[in-house]
């Protein structure tokens, strides 16, 4: 949760650039929460920004980010809630079974960096591995998460990590969040959609 004067003193310049019009899981940046989506399991106003949590019947959860004033949404996140393997929210991808190895071959390369946010982090007893892609055409950015035990986690088995979450965020949201600098990899390129199964 953000919660520093200093985040919310950047929101006038970097959120105000134009949003992507950018969906997973029904919810679309730039635009309030639908009225479509269950009932939330909770909600919290911290600062500028309402937090939204669901947690649904197939295993998942999902987690919302919008500005508490115009209910726009910045950032959107669905995860696997109970362990094993279940669709994620882009086609041909299954949480708990899809590899970060068959990630970096799908998208071409390991991606972005974020500063603040590195390319791993200890989550208790698990390694957790981020990789973001920019979507052409538009701010937004998506984060793929995987995970593996911490006791075996290393350079040389961190392709068998698997996935466990993916992320939607609108680029100036996530800079605010987790750094400015944007790290570019040897051979990355922004991709194209990948939640429309082109």
């Amino acid at each position: 949760m953000i919660r520093t004067a200093s985040l919310a003193a950047g929101l006038a310049f970097g959120l105000a650039l134009p949003l992507a019009a950018q969906e997973m899981g029904g919810v679309a940046l730039n635009a309030p929460l639908p009225g479509t989506l269950p009932d939330p399991a909770g909600r919290e106003v911290q600062g500028p920004f309402a937090y939204t949590l669901w947690q649904f019947e197939d295993g998942t959860a999902m987690s919302a980010t919008a500005d508490a004033q115009t209910g726009a949404v910045y950032y959107a996140e669905i995860w696997n809630d109970e362990g094993g393997a279940r669709p994620a929210p882009v086609p041909g991808l299954v949480f708990g079974e899809t590899t970060q190895a068959e990630l970096v071959a799908r998208f071409g390369s390991e991606g972005i960096v974020f500063e603040d946010r590195g390319r791993a982090a200890a989550a208790g007893d698990m390694a957790a591995f981020f990789h973001s892609y920019e979507i052409e055409g538009g701010t937004a950015v998506v984060s793929f998460v995987t995970i593996m035990p911490l006791a075996e986690a290393s350079p040389e088995t961190a392709g068998a990590a698997l996935l466990d979450s993916v992320i939607l965020g609108h680029g100036p949201y996530l800079d605010l969040i987790w750094g400015a600098n944007r790290g570019r990899i040897e051979g990355y390129a922004p991709i194209a959609d990948p939640f429309t199964g082109d």
